[in-house]
């Protein structure tokens, strides 16, 4: 069960945000809010992986966040764009799956599409997008 899924870009602004089941929404009155927190985690989260990792390679060692309450999927391209995805705490982790998102949706219906002109820093508006996402 997907809960909501966020692709923020490397300075923390959120291009894209869906939401589907999620029963709770105690920050509802205030969604950039819970866009900065969710950004922010994952920027201390992966800050502290990466200092704490062995290999020195952090950055990409950082998949997933489990709580009682829901888990936090996570994928970093390689162009610093965020894929985040809240779901149920009992959904495997879902990279793999960001990833596919990243490299056969994003890629092929945002950053290869002449038809769509996506300007940095501002939301993502491509249907074709929305509905590759929503099958």
């Amino acid at each position: 069960m997907f809960h909501n899924f966020y692709i923020f870009n490397r300075k923390g602004k959120c291009l894209f945000y869906k939401e589907w089941d999620r029963p709770v929404n105690k920050m509802a009155d205030d969604p950039e809010e819970e866009k900065k927190l969710v950004f922010g985690m994952l920027f201390s989260l992966k800050d502290l992986t990466s200092k704490l990792s062995p290999d020195g390679q952090g950055l990409d060692h950082l998949h997933t966040v489990k709580t009682n309450a829901f888990t936090l999927h996570h994928y970093q391209s390689p162009s610093g764009l965020m894929f985040v995805l809240n779901t149920h705490p009992d959904v495997a982790d879902f990279h793999n799956n960001l990833q596919h998102v990243y490299s056969n949706i994003f890629v092929e219906c945002i950053a290869r599409n002449p038809l769509y002109k996506h300007k940095p820093d501002e939301p993502l508006k491509c249907a074709l997008f929305v509905s590759r996402l929503e099958d």
